[in-house]
């Protein structure tokens, strides 16, 4: 929201930014938004780049499960970074902006106790944990985003905001560690490991080096996985500080690790952690929003907790924004559009995590079985791995159809909802000093979180160049307020290194600028604008005499497509804009 151009208030009870490892997998999915939002490079200056699993199973090594070779997106492989240097990255980046200012980037030792929404704005109490009067201050905002955890006070406070779901009695221990003993040097630092046995599961997931050693984040569970018959919600680390001595740790890793000799040493952090399937109904209640944890929570299985807390985060940010501009027609139905596009996303992880995690961690003959087999399977047939990859790292998530602020688009062309591949280079059609290549990620990271209003009309060079661009960008910078326009042609349709001649020049420094031109040089390459949008096809097939089409793309500023459209005349022009009005205020 700050990068937005939004002023924020962000409170929290801890001391600082966390000093525990916690989550440690950041998805292809997460790093994509983190690109779109030009930030990428910092999380993977620290990262460690895995290429995938080892499957053991009583200490034999089963197979390999390798990231996912695919051009869907430029970030397939794992990137593990543990969440305290996660949180010290996003804290620098927040207080790099509020350096200007007199403002506190975060508010720490801060509690939300309470709020009362009104007509215009939300009257939050907040207080310092540390003041023994409970004297209180309060904060009106516009909106309130609660990311206070699966014990949300601020869920709490609202009278019908439930957390439905189950807890599960299983305790997990997590443990940050280094190893020694004389099979130490099969647990590579490029590679997580998952070690299955009939008494339990042990994972080693490399996270850095700590003192010139390489370390490991350990997951064991202790007992075998049971709802509980309690409802209270129990999830997360351990809120009273239960630690698990190294003695234990050893004792577990020789027991699962048999016949082995891998031992834990020189433990850094522990915990106890408890999972809970849960929910909320609804994640908006009028002014106030559920993000993260607040919202859901699940087995950490798969790493996909911190990630959804992003996602959530990107899809509300901005729509947030669009309100509090005064840019939107319709304020409700873009934010209702929150939780009807999050539920089936989280619904979906729910799922996936709670079956894998009974089937690895129930016990007994049958769940040993079962495992073997999945396993078994998965380290063997490719097409399978590739499958289960590919969720694992959201490489596939897509918004719903039943989504209020989806667009009509084209069954021709690449469909709306999903997440708009990265391309390989453009160039900038006007030539000044020197030549500029970008890809489409970095192009619409210039467009300050707007929608991008993209227009391909790229072909054979046996054709003219494409006769209605000037009446698209005409009709397209009537939405200039809220989006960015961005026009491709090929290479050899562009003459001259300058601006178009039906460009005026006076209207080069207000509704058209030279950042809205580029070149494709070759739209036939695998990761081309052209091709990743689908249009390659119909030029392929364009008849004789029959002008070839372009199209036009809308992409809104979290990444997702909202609308594609093939355009072979003018009026599809208008046709294809036309829909922008179903939630955006069109410029009088």
């Amino acid at each position: 929201m700050r990068s937005l151009g939004h002023s924020v208030y962000i409170c929290d009870p801890k001391l600082g930014p966390t000093d525990q490892s916690r989550a440690v997998l950041l998805t292809s999915r997460t790093m994509e938004i983190f690109a779109l939002n030009g930030i990428a490079d910092h999380f993977l200056k620290e990262a460690i780049i895995a290429q995938g699993m080892e499957a053991h199973y009583k200490g034999s090594t089963f197979g390999t499960i390798s990231v996912a070779t695919t051009d869907l997106t430029p970030f397939p492989q794992m990137t593990l970074l543990v969440q305290e240097k996660t949180e010290a990255i996003l804290i620098h980046l927040l207080e790099k902006m509020h350096a200007s200012s007199n403002d506190k980037a975060v508010e720490w030792q801060t509690e939300v106790c309470g709020y009362f929404q009104l007509d215009d704005h939300i009257e939050v109490q907040v207080r310092n944990v540390n003041d023994d009067t409970n004297r209180t201050s309060t904060i009106q905002c516009r909106y309130l985003i609660a990311a206070d955890g699966s014990h949300s006070t601020v869920r709490k406070k609202h009278g019908d905001w439930k957390y439905e779901g189950y807890s599960v009695d299983t305790q997990f221990v997590l443990a940050d560690i280094a190893l020694e003993g004389n099979d130490a040097n099969q647990v590579t630092n490029y590679r997580a490991h998952a070690f299955m046995h009939p008494t339990g599961f042990c994972g080693l997931i490399p996270i850095g080096k700590r003192n010139g050693k390489d370390y490991f984040r350990l997951v064991n569970n202790l007992t075998p996985y049971q709802v509980a018959k309690s409802d209270d919600t129990t999830h997360g680390i351990s809120r009273t500080g239960e630690t698990v001595t190294l003695d234990r740790l050893k004792e577990l890793m020789e027991n699962r690790l048999h016949p082995l000799d891998i031992r834990p040493v020189d433990p850094v952090w522990s915990s106890v952690f408890r999972i809970n399937e849960r929910k909320a109904n609804g994640f908006r209640r009028d002014r106030v929003f559920v993000v993260g944890d607040a919202a859901h929570c699940h087995s950490p299985v798969g790493g996909q907790g911190l990630n959804l807390g992003f996602q959530d985060v990107d899809n509300l940010a901005w729509k947030l924004s669009v309100v509090l501009k005064g840019h939107s027609n319709d304020m409700e139905k873009l934010l209702d559009s929150y939780t009807i596009e999050r539920d089936p996303i989280v619904k979906s992880t729910m799922t996936n995590t709670g079956s894998m995690t009974r089937l690895v961690f129930s016990g007994g003959l049958i769940s040993e079985i079962m495992t073997y087999l999945a396993v078994s399977a998965l380290t063997s047939i490719e097409r399978l791995q590739e499958y289960i990859i590919k969720n694992m790292m959201q490489v596939t998530v897509q918004i719903a159809k039943d989504s209020p602020i989806l667009l009509p688009s084209s069954s021709l062309l690449i469909e709306s909802g999903r997440f708009m591949p990265e391309t390989c280079f453009l160039r900038k059609r006007v030539i000044k000093d020197k030549l500029e290549f970008k890809t489409l990620y970095q192009i619409l990271q210039d467009a300050n979180r707007q929608h991008a209003i993209i227009w391909v009309c790229t072909r054979p060079s046996k054709y003219d160049p494409c006769p209605w661009t000037e009446a698209f960008l005409t009709k397209a910078v009537r939405w200039k307020h809220v989006s960015r326009i961005i026009i491709v042609e090929s290479t050899w349709h562009v003459h001259y290194a300058k601006l178009p001649s039906y460009v005026a020049a006076e209207s080069s420094g207000s509704d058209v600028d030279e950042n809205m031109f580029w070149m494709e040089n070759n739209w036939e390459m695998p990761d081309a604008l052209t091709k990743r949008i689908g249009l390659d096809v119909h030029l392929s097939s364009v008849k004789r005499g029959v002008e070839p089409p372009a199209a036009i793309v809308i992409v809104r500023p979290d990444g997702y497509i909202a609308s594609t459209a093939l355009i072979r005349s003018v009026d599809d022009i208008d046709k294809a804009l036309a829909p922008l009005e179903t939630y955006l205020a069109f410029a009088s």
